[in-house]
C-alpha cells in the first residue's frame, strides 16, 4: 500500500503520453465548445481571467452561485498557455488521460503486482464513457479524481494506521469540495462509514478530527472568503442549488430510477460487463481493497438514484470502481481462469450491436436525408437537418472500428489477454479521434453551429446580445461578451431598476424569482428603450415569441439553422 512515487516505471509514462498525444489531445480542439456545461465552465474562466478577478466565480461578469472555483482556476492556466480556445477548455481533462492510468498503475501495482496495475489502467481507459470525458471540458473528471483520492488514502490509513494518510485523504476531499461543493465530501464520508461499520472498524477520534480540521483547512478559505467580501448570499444562493439538486429535476434533468445503471452498463462497456458479478459478490481475489471498491460503486449509483436530478455525468465517479472490479476479473482470467461464454458472447453481441446501429444512423444522415427529413414531423428538426455539412461519404464506417474492437472478445482476448486490452484501448482511442474529426464537427454544425458562426462573426461588434425563450451560454463565450462599463447605458437601466422595482442596490440582494421578473424588465427595456448599442435577440425558430414578433424596431437578420435572431439597430 505504501505510496513511493520516488519509484518511476517509465513504460506506462511513455505509453500513456503516446496514447493521449496521438490520439486525444490532436482532436480536441476541431469543434466548438457544447451548450451548456462546457461553454458554462470555460466562460466562467474566460471571465476570471479578463476581469483578473480569480476568487468569484461569474457568468455574464455577474456572480455565478453554481460551483466553486478550483476547475476555473486550472482551466485559466490553461487559457493562459493556449490561449480561448476549446482545445485550451479542453486540454485541463486531456492531460488526466495520462495522470489517471499512470495514477491507477501505481496504486494497482502496490496492491497486487505490475501485471494488475497494467490491467487496471488499460482497462479504464478502454471505456467508452471514460475515454469520451477525457476529451471533454467539464468538471467531473477532476472532481472525481479528487474523491477516488481521498478513499483510497483513507483505506490506506486503515491498512497502516499512519496519520500522513488521513492528512492526503481529507487534503483529497477538501479540494473535491473545491471542485464542485459538499457532495464530494459527502460521497467520501459515507463509503468510508459504511466500511467501518460493516467490517467493524474503529478510527481514534484524534484522527477523526484532524480528518475535519484538514478539510476545513483545504476548502473553508475561499467560502470564507466569499463571505467576508460578499456577505452570505453566495453560501445560501450555492446551497440551495444544492439542495434543488436533490429534490427537484433542475433544468428538466428527469429521468427514470433505473437511468444511472443504464448509462454505466452501457456507457462503461467492455468493463462493466467483466465487473458485473463481482459488483455484487466478493470475488475471492483476497485484495481487501475490492471490498472498499464495492462500497463505493454502490454508494453513487443509490445516492445519484435517490437524486432528483439526473444527468449522465453523476454518476461519472462510479467508472473508477466498477473499472477495478472488472480488472479483479480480467486477472483471474489472466492466470488461468476460462472466459465464460455467456460474458464472451454478451460483450461481443452487445458491441457489434452498437457499432451496426451507429454505422446504420450516420449512413441514413449522410446518404438518406430525405428519407430522414420526410419521416420526421416536426418542422424544427427538419430544418436542423436541411443545413447543409458537405459529408465526405466515408465517415459512416467509423463506427465499424467498435465492431473490430468488439471481435477481440471472440478471437484473440483469451490466448493474449493484455495485448487484447491494449488493441481494445487503440481501436476506441482511434474511433473516438476519427468521429472527433470527421462527425462530431457534422452534428455539433447542426445542433448549435449557424448560431455560433453568428456570435464569432459579431464578437468585435459593440453591443448588447441576449438569448429569449431558452437557456444558452454560448453567445457569452463566442460573442467575447465584456463587461459593463458605469457609462453603458445597459449597466445604469440595470441599476436604476433594482433601485425603482426592488428596493435593492445589487443584484445578489435579489432572489431567484425576482431576478426573473429583473430579466424581463430588462428584456423590454432592450426592445423598447434608448439604447447606445445595437441590440441582438436570439431565440430558437421552434418557438414564437411574442414579444419579439410584435416589435416594429426589431428586424430579422438570420433565420438558419434552428434559430432565428433579431435586431434592433442604433439610431
Amino acid at each position: 500500500i505504501r505510496m513511493n512515487f520516488l519509484k518511476i516505471n517509465l513504460k506506462p509514462i511513455l505509453f500513456f503520453s503516446c496514447y493521449a498525444c496521438i490520439l486525444i489531445f490532436s482532436t480536441i480542439g476541431d469543434f466548438n465548445l457544447f451548450d451548456w456545461d462546457e461553454i458554462n465552465f470555460a466562460e466562467s474562466s474566460r471571465e476570471m481571467l479578463l476581469s483578473n478577478n480569480f476568487s468569484q466565480v461569474m457568468i455574464n461578469f455577474e456572480p455565478f452561485h453554481e460551483k466553486p472555483p478550483l476547475f476555473f482556476w486550472i482551466q485559466t492556466i490553461s487559457f493562459k498557455i493556449f490561449g480561448i480556445t476549446s482545445f485550451a477548455a479542453r486540454f485541463p481533462n486531456a492531460l488526466l488521460s495520462i495522470i489517471i492510468p499512470i495514477i491507477l498503475f501505481k496504486i494497482g501495482t502496490r496492491l497486487k503486482n505490475t501485471t494488475f496495475g497494467w490491467i487496471w489502467s488499460i482497462t479504464f481507459l478502454a471505456g467508452f464513457l471514460p475515454n469520451l470525458y477525457f476529451r471533454s471540458g467539464i468538471i467531473d473528471p477532476y472532481f472525481n479524481l479528487f474523491i477516488f483520492l481521498s478513499i483510497y488514502f483513507f483505506f490506506s490509513y486503515i491498512q497502516i494506521k499512519h496519520s500522513r494518510y488521513i492528512f492526503l485523504s481529507s487534503f483529497f476531499a477538501g479540494l473535491a469540495i473545491l471542485c464542485k461543493g459538499p457532495v464530494g465530501l459527502l460521497i467520501v464520508l459515507l463509503s468510508c462509514f459504511i466500511y467501518l461499520l460493516l467490517y467493524k472498524i474503529k478510527v481514534p477520534f484524534k484522527h477523526v478530527l484532524f480528518f475535519f480540521v484538514t478539510v476545513i483547512l483545504v476548502s473553508s478559505p475561499w467560502y470564507f472568503f466569499e463571505l467576508l467580501n460578499k456577505g452570505p448570499w453566495f453560501l445560501v444562493e450555492f446551497l440551495q442549488y444544492q439542495i434543488e439538486l436533490f429534490s427537484h429535476p433542475v433544468a428538466g434533468h428527469k429521468q427514470p430510477i433505473y437511468y444511472h445503471f443504464l448509462v454505466v452498463l452501457f456507457g462503461c462497456i467492455p468493463f462493466s460487463f467483466f465487473a458485473f458479478r463481482n459488483s455484487f459478490i466478493d470475488s475471492g481475489s483476497g485484495i481487501a481493497f475490492e471490498r472498499m471498491m464495492r462500497i463505493v460503486l454502490w454508494v453513487i449509483l443509490i445516492l445519484f438514484t435517490i437524486v432528483s436530478t439526473k444527468i449522465v455525468h453523476y454518476s461519472s465517479m462510479a467508472y473508477l470502481p466498477l473499472s477495478f472490479l472488472a480488472s479483479i476479473e480480467i486477472y483471474k482470467l489472466y492466470i488461468g481462469k476460462s472466459f465464460h461464454w455467456v460474458l464472451k458472447y454478451s460483450l461481443s453481441f452487445t458491441g457489434i450491436l452498437i457499432g451496426l446501429i451507429l454505422m446504420v444512423a450516420f449512413y441514413v444522415l449522410i446518404h438518406q436525408k430525405e428519407f430522414l427529413i420526410n419521416s420526421i414531423n416536426d418542422l424544427y428538426i427538419q430544418k436542423l437537418l436541411n443545413i447543409e455539412l458537405n459529408w465526405i461519404g466515408w465517415e459512416w464506417i467509423i463506427p465499424s472500428l467498435f465492431i473490430l474492437g468488439s471481435i477481440i472478445w471472440l478471437t484473440i482476448f483469451e490466448s493474449k489477454i493484455l495485448l487484447s486490452l491494449v488493441s481494445y484501448s487503440l481501436i476506441i482511442g482511434l474511433f473516438f479521434s476519427l468521429i472527433s474529426k470527421f462527425t462530431i464537427p457534422k452534428i455539433e454544425n447542426i445542433t448549435q453551429g449557424s448560431v455560433i458562426s453568428f456570435y464569432k462573426k459579431i464578437s468585435k461588434e459593440k453591443k448588447y446580445l441576449t438569448t429569449v425563450g431558452y437557456k444558452s451560454y454560448a453567445h457569452y463565450f463566442y460573442s467575447e461578451f465584456e463587461p459593463l462599463k458605469s457609462t453603458d447605458f445597459l449597466y445604469i437601466k440595470k441599476n436604476e431598476i433594482l433601485r425603482n422595482r426592488f428596493n435593492k442596490s445589487s443584484l445578489n440582494d435579489l432572489n431567484r424569482k425576482e431576478k426573473t421578473t429583473f430579466n424581463s424588465y430588462v428584456l423590454s427595456w432592450l426592445i423598447n428603450g434608448e439604447l447606445d448599442k445595437a441590440a441582438y435577440f436570439v431565440v430558437k425558430n421552434n418557438k414564437a415569441i411574442e414579444q419579439l414578433e410584435k416589435a416594429k424596431n426589431l428586424k430579422v437578420v438570420q433565420d438558419y439553422g434552428g434559430y432565428k435572431i433579431y435586431k434592433r439597430e442604433l439610431k
